[in-house]
């Protein structure tokens, strides 16, 4: 007779934190325990730390504009620890039009209906309708911002919305949701406040960061108190974009890249109450960019993210190129790595992917709405 090998319940839980979702949900099937090992909170972060190592576990979203479903985008992948850059359509059934970063695995989608959702567990909560009431002549857009407040465990879903009165003149008005919530809640900033909403936040310890090229600030939007601040920016350039960086917000100058050269300029910022920066940091690529550059085609624009660490990676970006270009520059290590790929299909021409970097998880969405009901 075979005898049975009892595996310690320890090496059960190092051994499961290392799959993907995919499998995870289905062997919460298996037995009792791996379904409590499994939807345990402590469980749910490893298994979110270790993906961001793992094979499959982090990569890099890109939400192209389709040409032949307009407005909706169709959504791609890169997948980090790949040597040879792919760009892999992701399976998923949701109709996006842009997102916004992901925070935990969860993202939030804009209009026409904007709805929060984990791609990895294929749960997604459709947002109720706005509580705004604008007169029918009056054209608007709007954009929602995904905040998380760590101290209450609590997701915020930030809406900023543009007010047309005319051609030339427009207005701001914001609300915001509580994920777990029923309605969305009127918000009257202390003072007057411009929201890029075209542009992604960057979420660190409870607040939310937009780079206001417009205004030559950085706004700033604490998630608990729900209160607008205002940062001075570092620099004073169009060529710059704000980042989290191993945790922490960050400024990137780009313009030395644009204008041909071989470096960029980074602030960290140490206190966003007094608006103090770290001293700059002039980084300098080594040779290997100038081999890089000479492949591509002329480009006015960067688009950063980070890979959950002290990795940048941008998109130098070029409307007449047939092919996307991924830079990645390690900061601490001082080494760059580069990937060449092939435009999708039905890709619209002429206008930049809506990009953010993704690590899986298994955060429920179901639980996060009904608590008690879990």
């Amino acid at each position: 007779m075979t005898a049975v090998v009892e595996i310690p319940d320890d090496v059960v839980v190092e051994i499961l934190a290392r799959l993907p979702v995919k499998s995870l949900l289905r062997f919460r099937c298996v037995c009792k325990l791996w379904r409590s090992i499994i939807s345990d909170s402590s469980f749910i972060e490893l298994h979110r730390t270790l993906s961001v190592t793992r094979a499959g576990g982090n990569l890099l979203l890109l939400c192209f504009p389709s040409v032949a479903h307009w407005p909706w985008r169709l959504l791609f992948y890169i997948d980090h620890s790949e040597e040879e850059g792919r760009c892999n359509a992701f399976r998923n059934d949701f109709s996006l039009s842009g997102f916004s970063e992901c925070i935990n695995g969860l993202i939030c989608q804009d209009d026409p209906q904007p709805q929060v959702c984990n791609l990895s567990t294929k749960e997604s909560v459709i947002l109720p309708k706005t509580a705004m009431d604008f007169p029918k002549w009056i054209q608007t857009s709007s954009h929602c911002s995904l905040g998380f407040e760590p101290r209450n465990n609590t997701y915020k879903i930030l809406r900023t919305w543009k007010v047309y009165w005319s051609s030339l003149d427009w207005s701001p008005r914001f609300e915001i949701f509580t994920l777990g919530s029923n309605t969305w809640r009127s918000l009257i900033p202390e003072s007057n406040i411009s929201v890029p909403g075209h542009r992604h936040s960057v979420c660190v310890g409870g607040t939310m960061y937009w780079n206001n090229l417009r205004e030559k600030n950085v706004v700033a939007f604490d998630v608990a108190e729900e209160r607008f601040r205002l940062v001075p920016s570092p620099c004073r350039t169009i060529h710059s974009a704000i980042v989290q960086l191993d945790g922490r917000v960050a400024m990137v100058n780009y313009h030395g890249l644009v204008d041909g050269g071989d470096s960029m300029r980074v602030w960290v910022l140490e206190d966003d109450r007094n608006g103090t920066w770290s001293m700059e940091k002039k980084i300098v690529f080594p040779s290997i960019w100038r081999d890089v550059k000479r492949g591509m085609p002329s480009f006015c624009h960067l688009i950063f993210e980070t890979t959950h660490g002290a990795e940048l990676v941008f998109f130098p970006q070029s409307e007449s190129s047939e092919k996307i270009y991924v830079v990645y520059y390690d900061i601490e290590r001082r080494r760059m790595r580069f990937k060449s790929l092939v435009k999708p299909e039905m890709y619209g021409v002429g206008c930049p992917p809506s990009v953010c970097n993704y690590v899986e998880s298994l955060v429920s969405l179901r639980e996060i709405i009904n608590p008690n009901n879990s």
